[in-house]
């Protein structure tokens, strides 16, 4: 029997265990995936933005600045768990042309630095790091911690 495969959107974190599998596809945006092997669980945000530009608590993975607390709640984890987990970051790819020139603020980069940040403050070991370049890419994490992070090719 294959196993239950679930599409994480734009903004969700989605939380699975007992062999499902969760993937998503990534532009600009940045997949955070964290593993909890002791619990036989793991996590995987599909985040937008680095940061809100106010202030605003969303309980959703829109911006990376506030998704990692919402998956170790989400997970039953607390500070004290933070050790055993494992993280991967993929994505935040330079999706537009014009972000090589004109931008001092590309999103992708940023999403990318947030997503260090944010997993180095919670002292979450990160164990794979793979950032888009100028490519969308495919991001899939299974429960022992297998993941596949796949380059889609550029087209135009």
């Amino acid at each position: 029997m294959l196993p239950v495969e679930h599409h994480v959107r734009i903004g969700q974190i989605l939380i699975a265990e007992n062999g499902e599998v969760l993937k998503t596809v990534l532009g600009s945006c940045v997949g955070i995936a964290l593993v909890w092997r002791r619990q036989n669980k793991w996590a995987l945000a599909h985040c937008l933005l680095p940061y809100p530009e106010t202030f605003k608590e969303d309980k959703d993975a829109r911006y990376v600045s506030q998704t990692v607390p919402r998956m170790l709640e989400r997970m039953g984890a607390t500070l004290a768990d933070v050790s055993e987990m494992e993280a991967i970051v993929a994505g935040g790819g330079r999706m537009m042309d014009g972000d090589k020139s004109y931008s001092k603020f590309v999103v992708g980069d940023e999403n990318l630095k947030a997503a260090k940040a944010v997993l180095e403050k919670h002292r979450i070991r990160i164990v794979a790091f793979e950032p888009g370049g100028e490519q969308g890419t495919k991001m899939r994490i299974a429960g022992d911690g297998d993941y596949s992070i796949e380059r889609l090719p550029k087209t135009g």
